[in-house]
């Protein structure tokens, strides 16, 4: 059995690189190591959201680690597009009515403390599609955690003008900083779009469909723990709650 490994590079884009290794033998007697455990022997754990099974109530990554639900408001539903022989989620449209009455529906994780990276790498994105009738001033994409009220990791795509940016949160020196690495460029545009997000070190980076499009400079000691669930496609179900308008597929996330 091959295993993969997408190694992302700090400078020229993105480096694919196949790693074959023979896995070691299971013990017939071993028990199934929690993702916890995993984590605290310093190994990285990655989440997969493919959707092809549909959007039953509970919807499961590739390997059955972390379980996320359906929660709506105000009538609003996910939808399951097809997409090339799989299966991609749907959002709602814009809303230009009263907000508060506004369609809102998300996806939100089980809890996960092992999704906290502290200090640690993360790396996380998605494959979106979003026309540009859709925008509007923020839709949240992939996130554990907000920003103004303590410590985060996100994906979004901002503004009307449908900008892509990665965003982390977290505390220095006792106090809370939040970074973004935008693109200018919109990726509003219709056509399917892969955004990656990396925080590795001193650095975070957007890479859009592989190339690297935008990084900032943080500090090494930024550290991310939250309480907070995953979340896909939204912070929330109340008003102003940066509803995703588009077509979501392909979500993962890395840790360590």
């Amino acid at each position: 059995m091959k295993r993969f490994r997408l190694l992302l590079g700090s400078g020229a884009g993105l480096l694919a690189v196949l790693v074959a290794t023979a896995p070691a033998p299971a013990s017939p007697t071993a028990a199934p190591r929690t993702p916890d455990q995993r984590r605290a022997a310093g190994e990285a754990v990655t989440l997969r959201y493919a959707f092809d099974a549909g959007l039953a109530d509970p919807i499961w990554d590739a390997d059955r680690t972390l379980r996320v639900h359906p929660v709506g408001v105000m009538g609003g539903v996910l939808t399951a597009k097809a997409r090339a022989g799989t299966v991609a989620v749907g959002f709602p449209p814009a809303c230009l009515g009263d907000e508060a009455e506004c369609p809102r529906v998300i996806l939100e994780s089980d809890p996960a403390p092992w999704l906290n990276p502290a200090q640690a790498d993360v790396s996380w994105g998605a494959q979106v599609l979003l026309d540009p009738r859709n925008t509007s001033d923020g839709e949240n994409v992939v996130q554990k955690g907000f920003s103004t009220q303590g410590t985060q990791y996100k994906l979004q795509v901002d503004h009307f003008g449908g900008l892509p940016s990665c965003v982390v949160a977290g505390m220095v020196v006792g106090v809370n900083r939040i970074y973004v690495a935008q693109w200018r460029r919109t990726v509003a545009d219709g056509a399917w779009h892969r955004l990656d997000c990396v925080r590795r070190s001193t650095r975070l980076a957007l890479f859009v469909d592989g190339e690297l499009r935008a990084s900032t400079a943080i500090p090494a000691q930024l550290s991310i723990v939250n309480s907070d669930p995953l979340r896909l496609g939204g912070k929330g179900i109340g008003p102003w709650n940066d509803q995703f308008h588009g077509l979501l597929d392909d979500v993962y996330v890395t840790v360590g």
